[in-house]
């Protein structure tokens, strides 16, 4: 893949926080990572992770209140996403940058058809006609793979399968040509055989479009087969990046080696899959030092007070764990 020098999205210092009656909690504390143009960035992570809550403050869709961007910038195509107006951003969002939600039910609206969701939004970000508009639709629906696409034109979300309304999302995400996709758990709820169709439908896709993609999921299997390089999210930090296999084959940070002994293998059998214990700490409760030392089997004294930053070790591989050699040399580690 032919990937531009300069990155098209470059997230720094990312600090989103919510407020509550007992005061603030970061959801997201510390987080950068580039992303160039045609380039696909996977970010995994359990559930609590702050992977859905970086996608929406990329989108400048966090709920105000109770969220806020506390700190840091999101530039795109070099402008900083965080200080552009309402206006702006709804002309930045569903026109250069694309995003499939998880769940289509809750996010296509229930009383307007097929045809007038996916309108609306090119109409909104394009000086065409109303009849054009509908042609786009059209050949939007032909893309992603929607039969009878006249027909479902005219239906309602409810009309459709699981399957259908996710392909649906997809024609409204890619409708204006964005550079850039965020795909928040794409495949959540849809079975193996429409996940494998939904996955090659965005590898197709995201090679004809030549845009950059953010692909957020909690499932490795999924993340191996599409993107190029890999951020492991815990606890609302980053705590490996690795270009995929790297990642896969040579992972550093204990997180990332424990969600990978929980992947299921197809050689071998096992009784008992490996599992990582305890969960994920609550953003009110986050431990001292490395937030992953309650749960890490290989945990030192040093781990519950320091808070490793993310350390190169080795080219495009970070990671923020005092075991790697390179926190020796920082001076960091005992």
């Amino acid at each position: 893949m032919d990937i531009a020098t300069q990155p098209l999205l470059s997230v720094r210092g990312l600090r989103v926080e919510f407020d509550y009656e007992s005061g603030p909690a970061a959801a997201v504390d510390g987080v950068s990572f580039d992303l160039r143009p045609g380039e696909v960035l996977g970010i995994v992570g359990e559930s609590g992770s702050g992977k859905s809550v970086t996608a929406l403050a990329i989108m400048g869709l966090l709920p105000q209140p109770p969220g806020r961007v506390a700190a840091g910038q999101i530039l795109f195509e070099g402008a900083n996403l965080l200080t552009k107006s309402a206006a702006e951003m709804r002309q930045i969002r569903g026109g250069r940058i694309g995003m499939i939600f998880q769940e289509p039910m809750t996010s296509l609206n229930p009383v307007f058809t097929v045809g007038d969701q996916i309108i609306e939004t090119v109409l909104h970000h394009e000086r065409i006609s109303r009849r054009a508009g509908r042609d786009r639709a059209l050949e939007m629906l032909d893309k992603v793979g929607i039969p009878s696409p006249v027909q479902r034109l005219e239906e309602y979300p409810h009309q459709l399968s699981g399957g259908m309304r996710q392909r649906i999302m997809i024609a409204i995400a890619l409708s204006c040509s964005p550079s850039l996709l965020l795909a928040d758990e794409p495949t959540t709820a849809l079975d193996v055989t429409i996940q494998a169709q939904i996955l090659d439908l965005l590898r197709s896709l995201q090679d004809e479009f030549k845009m950059a993609v953010v692909l957020i999921s909690h499932d490795l299997g999924v993340v191996a087969e599409f993107v190029d390089r890999v951020a492991v999210m815990y606890a609302g930090q980053l705590v490996e990046t690795a270009d995929v296999a790297t990642a896969f084959d040579r992972p550093e940070h204990p997180y990332t080696q424990g969600l990978l002994a929980s992947i299921p293998s197809l050689v071998t059998e096992t009784e008992r899959l490996t599992a990582i214990p305890g969960t994920v700490p609550s953003p009110f409760d986050q431990p001292a030092g490395c937030r992953f030392a309650p749960r890490c089997a290989h945990v030192q004294p040093p781990c519950t007070t320091i808070v490793p930053p993310l350390l190169p070790c080795g080219p495009g591989h970070g990671v923020a764990c005092i075991r790697h050699v390179n926190y020796r040399t920082e001076g960091l580690a005992t």
